[in-house]
This record gives C-alpha cells, structure tokens and sequence, in this order.
C-alpha cells in the first residue's frame, strides 16, 4: 500500500505531517478525546453543546481528507467505496449544523466520527483492500474449499484468512453482485449454486413428483400451505408461487375460496406409485448398525434438516450416510406400521388409543410411505446442489411416520 499522509493540528498550531508508522496512534488518540468529551445529558446548556460538538466536529474535519483517499482507493469495490461515501457523508454534512446545534445532532455527530476514525484505523498497512480480500474468497469457492450451497460466516473467514471481519462482509457483498454468493435478508451468506436458483421450478417438480408416486392422487385437495412447508421443509411464499405454476400447466385448478386439487383424471396422478416403491426397495443398506430408538430416528431428522436449513454443504459421504441411514430408518417403521400389533397403543396416562392415522386431520399412512418413496427415490438421483434439500424433506416425512407409529407426541426437536 502507498504512504498516506495527513495532517495533525497539535496544542501550538503547527501542522506536522504524520507517516503511516503514527497514523493508528493519533487516530486511537483521537478516540480517546472523543470518549473523554462530555455528553449531553440533563441540564447541559446550549453553550456547552456547542462547544462540545465544535470539538468533536473539529476531531472529525481532521481526518476527512484521509477518509477521501480510502474513498479513491477503494476503486475496485462497490461495497467499499459505499462504505466510504456513507461515513463522509454522514460527518460532512454535520458542518452545515455547526452554528446551533442541538443535543441530538452531538451526539449523532460524536457516533459518525467514532464509527470514521474506526474504519480509518482499522484500513492502516497491512491492511489488505476488500477487492483483494474478495478475490482471496473468490478463489476459495472455485478451487472447492467453500462447496456450493455452503454457508459463509464472516467472522470464520476472518480467522482463516487473518482478515478484519468488516473487510470480509464488504468483499461478500461485492462477490453477491458477481452472483458468486447469495445474500439472504438478514445478511447471511452462502455460496451461490446454479441449480438453487430457480426455487420455484424446484418444487413445483417436487409436487409433480408426489402428485405421481401417489401422495396426492387425482381429484384430492394439497394440503395447506403450512404443511406444505413443513413436509417440503420450505417457506410458504415459494410454495405459493410453485402452486401457481401448475396451476398454469394443468396440474392443478383452484377455486376461488379452495385449496388447489389435482386435475381430475390427471393421467400422471399416481402414474409412478408401483415403480416409486420398486426403486425405494433396492435402495442400498448401511453397512453398519442403525440407531432405531425414537431418539435416534430423531436426531438423525434433526442434522439433515438443519444442513438445508442453514444451508450448509456437507461433504458428499457424510450426505450419503444420512441418506442410507433415513431409508434404512423409514424400512424399520414402514414394517412397524404394517404390523397388527402396532395398529393400537397405549399412551403414557394409561388406557388405549386409536392409531393416530384414523384420528381426524390426520394424514393416511399410505400418503405419509408414498412421500417417503418419493423422497428417497429423489434424493438418491438428485444433483448434489439439490441433495441436501430432498434429504431434508425425506427426513419430514420419516418424522411423520415416526409420530404414526409410535406412543410418543409432540413435534423433533
């Protein structure tokens, strides 16, 4: 990085020009004298408001200039020359208030120039320029190290590269315009992935695929939305727009009031039912034992969906293990289900109960096995970047034959 120089206004009036091996020093000394200065609290006069916000305003015009130059010298990335022009802009619009300025308008100014000499400080050599930072991330993604679908923390990336996090949120933000990451509303990052783009094309495959393995067979209404998204592990407003589009296929029709039916006499309800549970057969076993407590079937719902939910990539072994272990699981309960003995329990406060299949709302047994032959079947012959998602609506409805079949209430934790 080239020398950069400012100028220091010391106690006698004179200017002395300060060198790069200084510069965090006076600027951590100029935070200092901000925290020292006196805030505005009750009973402060309108005299010493203005005395405390010229001081604060003059610590602030000092260092503007340096500002501009990291400003010039951000030129590679958008993200950072906004960061710039937000922080001088927020500091030098504040001179047009000098004359009266109000309580509010300190201690605004006090927080800009706080957050100004920050970032001044924390860009001193060495520090590596975001568009450096974001071609080191950038080249992380392309060799594999950070796999499609993965999600990016600033903070663990920091630490890896020995970089400011602040450095690494700009860099993402600029790889977000090059679409190599995607960035969600709150913020969080996650490599980008071709196949993950189009969401709503996505599920609506995934329904045409239940709709012919049977789930939802011809002339029945799909369930509401919420169980939609529960069983597709999937927020409601792309579940919305999926529906639209077989809606406008044919696949479905809606009346104004109802929920959405599949097509009477739609040729492919049900269509793929037989070959669905044929291919679900011959699906490999685990080569070693499986967990088949209510815990252990839990817990194994609980990861898989938590790497969609987070969308995080794990590596593809560990992906196919879950993958064996949920079939091997959904074999075990589907026998279980089928077995006379199961089909009465006794609940915990003692007496028998009804199968939780009759009881009312209750979806059937042979939907809840045919979306798990879906599930399976799909998930084993899914890209990688679609892998973890149809694991994970696996995973929903191996939980929902769990709940069938067992004495146990209440929702995977």
């Amino acid at each position: 990085m080239t020398e950069t120089n400012t100028g220091e206004q010391t106690t006698d009036g004179v200017d002395r020009l300060l060198g790069p091996h200084i510069l965090r020093r006076a600027l951590t000394s100029d935070l200092i004298r901000l925290g020292k200065l006196e805030g505005p609290g009750t009973g402060v006069s309108a005299a010493a408001v203005a005395s405390g916000y010229e001081k604060t305003w003059h610590i602030a015009d000092r260092w503007l200039p340096l500002a501009r130059q990291r400003r010039q010298a951000a030129s590679g990335s958008a993200a950072d020359r906004a960061r710039w022009d937000g922080l001088i802009k927020a500091t030098a619009r504040a001179a047009e208030q000098v004359v009266r300025p109000s309580p509010v308008e300190w201690v605004e100014l006090t927080a800009h120039t706080r957050e100004l000499l920050r970032a001044l400080r924390d860009t001193e050599p060495s520090y590596v320029p975001v568009v450096e930072v974001a071609a080191r991330i950038a080249e992380a993604i392309k060799d594999g190290t950070y796999l499609p679908g993965a999600s990016l923390s600033p903070a663990r990336i920091a630490a890896d590269l020995r970089l400011p996090p602040d450095s690494v949120r700009l860099a993402l933000a600029d790889l977000a315009g090059e679409n190599l990451v995607e960035l969600s509303a709150t913020g969080r990052a996650r490599v980008s992935a071709p196949g993950l783009a189009d969401r709503f094309q996505q599920i609506a495959d995934c329904l045409r695929d239940l709709i012919a393995a049977g789930v939802y067979p011809s002339g029945t209404h799909l369930p509401v939305r919420s169980v939609l998204a529960r069983n597709l592990v999937t927020a409601e407003p792309p579940i919305a727009a999926a529906i639209r589009l077989l809606i406008e296929d044919g696949t479905l029709i809606c009346y104004p009031g109802q929920r959405p039916i599949v097509r009477p006499g739609h040729p492919d309800a049900g269509a793929q039912a037989a070959e669905r549970a044929r291919a679900f057969a011959q699906l490999p076993h685990p080569t070693g034992p499986v967990d088949l407590s209510d815990a252990g079937i839990r817990e194994a719902v609980r990861v898989t969906q938590s790497w969609w939910k987070a969308r995080l990539a794990p590596h593809p072994a560990t992906l196919d293990h879950y993958l064996t272990w949920l079939v091997a699981i959904a074999r075990h309960l589907i026998t279980q289900a089928r077995t006379p003995q199961t089909r009465t329990r006794t609940p915990a406060h003692g007496g028998c109960q009804e199968h939780p299949e009759s009881q009312e709302g209750r979806e059937p047994l042979d939907s809840v096995i045919a979306r798990i032959t879906a599930g399976a079947t799909g998930a084993a012959r899914a890209e990688p970047e679609h892998r973890v998602w149809r694991t994970a609506y696996l995973a929903a409805a191996v939980l929902d034959l769990l709940k069938l079949t067992s004495a146990e209430t209440g929702d995977a934790r």
